[in-house]
C-alpha cells in the first residue's frame, strides 16, 4: 500500500482538481488503473498499455493523459499475486481517503 500512496500522491501534484473537497480524480483514475491490471493480465507489456489506454481516454478524460504513465508503471511493479485483489477498488478507496 505504501507504493500505492506514493502513486497517489504523484498523480494528486499532475492534477489541480486534487485540491476539492470530493476529490473527482478517484474514478476516472481508478478507471486506469482496472484498465492497467486488465492489460497486464493478458500479457501486454507496459508501453503497449499506456497507448492503449490513452487511446481510449474519451474527450471528457483527456485530462488524465499525464496520470496513465504514473499509474500503468505502478501497477506494473505490483507483486504478481496483488493482481488478483481488487486493486482499482482499493486505488479508489485510497483517493478517497485522502
Amino acid at each position: 500500500m505504501r507504493m500505492m500512496t506514493l502513486g497517489l500522491a504523484a498523480l494528486c501534484a499532475l492534477s489541480p482538481l486534487a485540491a476539492s473537497a470530493q476529490n473527482p480524480i478517484c474514478a476516472p483514475t481508478g478507471g486506469i488503473v482496472a484498465a492497467a491490471v486488465e492489460a497486464r493480465k493478458a500479457g501486454q507489456p507496459p508501453e503497449t498499455a499506456r497507448a492503449g489506454i490513452i487511446d481510449g481516454l474519451d474527450a471528457a478524460r483527456q485530462g488524465y493523459v499525464a496520470a496513465v504513465q504514473p499509474l500503468v508503471d505502478w501497477v506494473y511493479d505490483l507483486p504478481e499475486d496483488d493482481l488478483q485483489k481488487d486493486v482499482a477498488g482499493a486505488w479508489v478507496a485510497q483517493c478517497s481517503a485522502q
